[in-house]
């Protein structure tokens, strides 16, 4: 009797729920340092159209904690438009402006996030990410 090659039913599930478990304990890691980027990448979009719809300036402040809140330019009196909470990123506490044409910058109170963050100032998206 000649002996095939090969692998089992049994010897490919045990390897697939090996797979899943390694995965599983893989996941929670994965997932606690992605929030805050994708927080922050989320954050910019909206201020930028939200500049845009407006027509003035936005200013984007997101303190230490990552408690951000958005305010015009021209509307400073009436306090933050919108408000929120992402988790922490290196740099923070920072101010970006962002011009109601779409571009961003980092204030001038903001250079410890200017050197962590890599912006591209034209498309306001984080270079690297």
């Amino acid at each position: 009797m000649r002996l095939r090659g090969g692998f089992t039913l049994i010897e490919m599930l045990v390897v697939l729920v090996l797979l899943a478990m390694a995965a599983a304990l893989a996941a929670p890691a994965i997932r606690s340092v992605l929030p805050a980027r994708t927080g922050l990448t989320s954050l910019l979009p909206a201020a930028r159209d939200a500049a845009a719809r407006r027509g003035e300036t936005i200013y984007l402040r997101i303190s230490a904690t990552g408690e951000w809140r958005m305010e015009g330019a021209n509307s400073a009196q009436a306090g933050p438009f919108a408000t929120g909470h992402i988790d922490p990123v290196p740099g923070l506490p920072l101010t970006l402006v962002v011009s109601p044409q779409g571009s961003c910058a980092f204030d001038l109170r903001s250079s410890k996030a200017a050197s962590a963050i890599h912006l591209d100032p034209v498309t306001c998206k984080i270079e690297g990410s």
